[in-house]
This record gives C-alpha cells, structure tokens and sequence, in this order.
C-alpha cells in the first residue's frame, strides 16, 4: 500500500524534473505556450514513473498480459459499455465538485490533434499500464481482489489532481479495475479508456452537445434522464454480470 501511495510522489517528481528543459524549449520556440508543456510534462512524467516502477520492481511484476481472456463479444459491446457507465458516472456533477481543469482542456480542446494525442492515445495507454498493468496487477498479488481494485481506483482518481475528476475517474477505475481482474487484459482497458475519453472529448467539441453544462441538460426533462441512468445502471450491470460468468480470474490471496 504504501508504495502505491509513492508512485504518485515519483510522478510528480518525474514531472517536475521534465518540466524544466520543456519549459526552456517551449519557451524559446513555441512562445511558452502552457498546453503544450503541460501535455508533454504529464505524458513524459507519466512514463519515467513506468520506466522507473518497472525497472526497480521488475521482479516482483508478473509478466502483463496485453491481450488476457476476453471475450470477443466484450470488444463489439465495449461501446455499450462506455456510454452506459457514462451516463451513471454523470451523477457525479450533481455534487458540482470545483474543476481545475477547466482552463487548461479548453485550451486543450482548442487544438484537436493535440487532445486527441494525449486525450485519446497518450493517457490511455500510460495511465492503463501504470494502474492497472504495474499497480494493479501488483496489489493483486498481495491483496484481496476488491481491496485492490479499491485501491488502485483510489489511486487513478487522485492521479488526476482535480476534485471533478477524482471522484468519476475513481469510479472508472473500479469498473476497469474488475475488468481487468476478471479478465487479465491490459488492451481491453486501453480500449476502454480511450473510448471514454473520445466520447467526452467529443461531447466538448460537438456543437450541439458543447453548450451543456452537465449531460442531463441534453435531455428532454428530468424523468427523461432520470430513466436513461437507471436503464444505464441495469445494462452496466448485465454486461458486467455476463463478463464474469465469460470468465475465470487466477487465483488470489486469501
């Protein structure tokens, strides 16, 4: 437990350490512009925490399985699946948690080809290796499995160092978590994440769906939302329910 906690210490310190030669480049050849040094401190940051977790605990981290025991119908129902958690997730702006965030993805966002590197490519495949692939998979050698998954979900939604996204990216990482305990699959995680942060990257860019404020303004009236989440919450379930009669996780620590 207590090295989980320091990982999020080496991440900070590997950003800091890679902010300072990005912070003299940027600012000599692309006028500081901070978005660009934020992606490219975070995402470098974000691999010298791996390179260094795997270096020094390579030992003690069992090989990762990049394509695990998945069923193919969970890949054709993975879409599904994301809107579905989604739509539950979106309880969490009834809280109205501060964002931030705010600023820095809207300048983000104001560059697609950027958002979509480090929203849709970047951040999926380093964050799932980190926290699922690396933590997870490590905490689940010395723990029960929901004690792990809690822990590391606990851990993803404080990576994020923004209350908003805390508590949903939290909740994602409970979901993902199990996913990957039941079926050992770090691509089906990257998958997902990536279909996750498409969709509301794309939510933030569409005309239409741009102007909303939380997603139960794109309703018709409450009732309307209201019987979209608990449809959400039943189908979630259904298809969570179906992944683990699909299959057999290895055995765990008493």
């Amino acid at each position: 437990m207590k090295e989980s906690w320091g990982m999020l210490l080496w991440f900070v310190a590997a950003m800091i350490i890679s902010t300072l030669p990005l912070l003299i480049f940027f600012d000599k050849n692309l006028l500081g512009k901070s978005i660009h040094l934020a992606a490219a401190s975070t995402a470098l940051g974000e691999a010298a925490t791996i390179g260094f977790l795997w270096y020094n605990y390579r030992h003690r981290i069992p090989g990762v399985q990049l394509r695990g025991q998945v069923p193919t119908w969970v890949y054709v129902a993975a879409p599904v699946l994301i809107v579905a958690q989604v739509l539950v997730r979106s309880l969490v702006s009834f809280l109205h948690l501060p964002d931030w965030m705010n600023e820095t993805f809207k300048q983000l966002e104001a560059q697609p080809w950027l958002a979509v590197l480090m929203i849709g490519i970047s951040a999926p495949v380093l964050e799932e290796v980190l926290f699922r692939g690396i933590l997870l998979t490590g905490l689940l050698r010395n723990y029960r499995p929901w004690v792990a998954i809690l822990q590391s979900a606990l851990l993803f939604g404080v990576f994020h160092m923004n209350p908003v996204q805390t508590v949903s990216a939290g909740l994602m990482g409970i979901v993902v978590g199990w996913l990957y305990y039941r079926t050992k699959s770090l691509l089906l995680c990257i998958v997902l994440h990536a279909l996750n942060n498409l969709l509301a990257l794309w939510a933030n860019l569409h005309p239409t769906t741009k102007a909303t404020k939380q997603v139960a303004d794109a309703f018709a009236s409450p009732w309307h939302y209201a019987a979209a989440v608990l449809l959400s919450a039943l189908l979630l379930a259904w298809l969570l329910w179906r992944v683990q009669r699909a299959t057999e996780p290895a055995a765990q620590p008493e």
